[in-house]
This record gives structure tokens, sequence and C-alpha cells, in this order.
């Protein structure tokens, strides 16, 4: 009996081996050149934005942190996400072993500081990526009003970030590294707003063209697809207050805080690719650690996981190839004209060389979406609304008559159409409840 389990217990070795051994040959054929090149594409490292930045300003919504102690605070929060983040592989082999829950991150500076009440919008106040935010205050100024003077300290905080050069994030990369208060930036869009309906037209122009300019400044840094749609909202809201305060005094000049605000549109700002790159940079950078933690451990659960379950450059490279296509350099003109290249979708089959090669690693790489072109459809759409707005403006002020602006603001793949006294806009996405035309 004894000498029929030690065959039986070498027998299970000897397969166990040979299993192992095969997973890493099929790992060699799943990493194939669809895999390599994508992720050559989406590795390519991100520029730092210069000039001092406004993070701050939106980073500490629910403390009350005086002015002079932001960026202590902030170097302080950031160090010690840092050290936080870094376990983070670790985190989720504990929540895989024991079921614990998840792990948070808790700021240092929470009990250190009082807290803000939490920002109480008024249902009338305008949204970003309001299209006309002069026509839905009409008639809520009052209670709009009430909101933004109890509100003092969280508007000169949105609008010392308006000021700023960017709104880049110095937090390390993580899956939830904290995220800028972008919802402080409807305070100075409903105030300037309420200047204009006050009769302040040329105080109200001044702002509205710097909340425009500043918009389309933090839209062309890119950062993560957060940061990109907020910006491309917010320019959509800015653009249409601009027009707003313009058509109510057409009159009068047109302040320097206009120009930069009323460039041409430059379609390389509404390109999707570099958020994307910071998306992957995000998921790379926890594959990356679960292979340190993994690499560096005997726990059979762990020994089992890297030979046989996952490995985390086949997953850096299945999570790259949906986003490479619009990436691409080569695909950039061709996408400015609307003409979106082909997807490069996963296709997920449990007989598949990828799962057996990695089952949880190609479990988790589609996890995520697998079409990416909604993204870049989405800010194609805004580009154009911009232009149409930019025309209406000109327009407004005199610079072009009413039956040259459908010329003017017409774009490829976007027409525009003149209804009666309006212009109407084709959008490839639906926004919202508002339907596809603009």
């Amino acid at each position: 009996m004894t000498k029929w389990f030690k065959r039986l217990g070498f027998t299970s070795l000897v397969l166990l081996v040979a299993y192992a051994l095969t997973v890493q040959v099929l790992r060699w054929f799943a990493f194939g050149d669809e895999e390599r090149e994508a992720l050559a594409v989406m590795e390519q490292p991100l520029p730092v934005p210069p000039g001092p930045g406004g993070f701050k300003y939106l980073a500490f919504n629910n403390l009350d942190i005086p002015l002079a102690q932001l960026d202590a605070a902030l170097a302080e929060d950031v160090a010690a996400y840092g050290a936080w983040q870094a376990g983070e592989a670790e985190r989720l082999g504990r929540r895989s072993d024991d079921g614990q829950d998840a792990e948070t991150f808790v700021s240092p500076l929470a009990g250190r500081y009082p807290p803000r009440a939490p920002m109480e919008v008024p249902e009338a106040a305008c949204h970003l990526r309001d299209a006309d935010c002069l026509a839905s205050l009409r008639g809520s100024e009052a209670v709009v009003r009430d909101w933004i003077e109890s509100e003092a300290d969280r508007l000169s905080l949105a609008s010392m970030a308006i000021g700023a050069d960017h709104l880049a994030s110095p937090y390390a990369t993580g899956m939830d590294s904290p995220i800028a208060a972008y919802q402080l930036f409807r305070l100075p869009l409903n105030d300037i707003a309420l200047q204009a309906l006050a009769g302040d037209h040329g105080g109200a122009l001044d702002r509205a063209c710097g909340l425009l300019a500043a918009s389309r400044r933090f839209l062309r840094q890119d950062g993560g697809l957060i940061n990109k749609m907020v910006s491309a909202a917010l320019t959509q809201s800015a653009g249409g207050l601009v027009l707003a305060v313009r058509r109510a005094d057409p009159m009068g000049p047109l302040p320097e805080s206009c120009a930069a605000a009323l460039e041409p549109v430059s379609a390389d700002d509404y390109l999707v690719c570099s958020a994307l790159r910071a998306e992957f940079g995000m998921m790379a950078e926890l594959s990356r650690q679960t292979d340190a933690l993994y690499a560096g451990s005997w726990n059979p659960a762990h020994l089992g996981t890297r030979w046989l379950l996952q490995d985390g450059q086949l997953q850096r490279g299945w999570s790259a190839r949906p986003m490479a296509p619009l990436c691409r350099e080569e695909n950039f003109a061709a996408i400015k004209e609307a003409r979106l290249p082909a997807p490069d979708p996963l296709e997920f089959s449990m007989a598949s060389v990828d799962y057996l090669a990695a089952p949880i690693s190609n479990i988790l790489a589609h996890i995520g979406p697998q079409s990416y072109e909604n993204y870049q459809n989405q800010l194609l759409d805004q580009a154009a609304v911009l232009r149409l707005q930019l025309a209406a403006i000109a327009q407004a002020s005199g610079e072009l008559d009413a039956s040259q602006v459908p010329e003017a603001a017409s774009s490829p793949g976007y027409a525009v159409v003149a209804q009666g006294d309006s212009w109407e806009l084709s959008l490839r996405e639906e926004r919202g409840n508002q339907g596809s035309e603009f």
C-alpha cells in the first residue's frame, strides 16, 4: 500500500510538472504579435504638464484646510497614499485568501482638519455640460444665489483652480487614486451666469471667457478618462455661457481673456489616446505589483496562481489590445475626420489558448470595456459642438453673417444645417435624454 501511494504521489507530481510546463508553452503562443505591438503602443510615457498645478484646490473638498497649508497637506497625503498604494496587490491577495472586505485609503488629514458639510446643489443650478446656463437659471436666481453665497470658500477654491496651468494629479497611479472634486466648477459656472443675469455683461463675459480658456487648457492636458471627459463637458458649458452672454450684449468690447477662449478648435485636443494610456497605466501598475508579490512568495496558492492561472505580461497585453487602435499614430488623421479605426476586441472562450494559458488573467482582461470607441466619439462630438459655439459667437459679434455659420462650423463627419433661425448639429453619441442633436 505504501508503495502504491508513493507511485501515485510521484505520478501526480510528474503530471503537475508536465501541466505547468505545458502552460508555459501555451503562454509563449498566447503572447503574440498583437499583444506585443499593443503594449508598445500603450506603454508610451505621458508628458508632465509644466507650470503650477491647481489640483490642490480641488483635492480636499470635504476638509476645511487653510489655504497656506494646502501645499504641505497635499504633499503629506500624496506620500501616505503612495505608501499605501504600494501594497495594493498584497491587500488583494488577503481579500482573496481570507474573504475580507475591500480596504480603502484613509487620509492622515481626516482627523486633523475640521470637515466641511457636503455641498448640496439646488436642483435649479446649472450642471456641467449645460448648453445655456443663462436660460436654465432665469427665474431661479434667488435660490442659486443663496447656494453660491453659502459656498464662498469652495467658490474661491474653484476660481483658483481655474487660474492654474493644469490639474495634473500628483498621486501615485492606482485604481483608487484620489480624484479632484470637479463638481466645484459648477460654482463659478453658476456665479458667472448670475452676474450676467444681473446686468454685468462685461464682467460676466470676461469671467466666462476665462472659464472657457481654462477648460480648453485642461482638456489639452488629458489626464485620465475622467479628467478628459469632465474637461470636455466643462468646455461645452463654458462655451454656451460665453455665447449666451455675448448675445445679451453683442456690441460690447471683447475682453482680453476671450483671445485664448475663442481660438480655433484643434482636433488634437480631442484625441482620447493619452487618457487611455493613463487608464492602461493604472491597470498595468496593479498587474506588475501582483507579479512582484507572487514572484517573491513560496505560498503554495501563490505558486499555483503564478505558474498555472495568472500571467501579468499576458494580462497587460490583452488589456492593451482594445485601446491600441485609438493610439496608433497612423490612425490619428482618420480619427480627426471622425473615421475611427476598426476595434480589436478580445474574444472570450474557455477553450482558447489564451484562456488555458492564464485563466484568471484572461477573465480580468475581459472585465473592462472591450470597446473604447464611444469615448472617442463623445470627444469628437464635443469638438464639433465647440466649433458651432465659436461660429455662433462670431455671428453674435457681427463677424459672420448667419448664412455663413454652417460652413464655418461644419467639420469632417459633422455637417451643420440651418433650421429656421437656428443651426442643428447631428452627433455620433446620444446626449442622455437630449438625444443626438445639438
